[in-house]
């Protein structure tokens, strides 16, 4: 999902693999073979993140300045399309707009 996103590299940083465009992080994925956890930034979708984080089997959590970090046992997830906006939502927030603006829909 991520990858497909225009001029998008992915590098490591620290345990995680960094997802970018223009040296602008947007998405941090890792994993410690029993779970794995994503980060990203959200802003119109953060109080869908608070409502999940209530009832869904991994964890959410929101911190003040928007940047969400889930962290789910290996088998467990989100639904994919959640995730996939979710992704969406923290590419067109953190990278350049000139990119953003080449995603469909804009």
């Amino acid at each position: 999902m991520a990858e497909s996103k225009p001029e998008v590299e992915v590098d490591a940083v620290c345990d995680k693999v960094a997802f970018k465009a223009r040296k602008k992080n947007f998405l941090f994925l890792g994993s410690d073979g029993e779970s794995y956890d994503v980060k990203l930034k959200l802003k119109d979708s953060l109080a869908e993140a608070n409502d999940l984080s209530a009832g869904q089997a991994g964890t959410i959590s929101v911190g003040p300045s928007g940047w969400v970090e889930l962290e789910f046992p290996k088998h467990k997830s989100l639904p994919k399309a959640v995730l996939k906006l979710w992704i969406e939502e923290s590419f067109r927030l953190l990278v350049p707009k000139k990119i953003s603006s080449k995603l469909e829909g804009n």
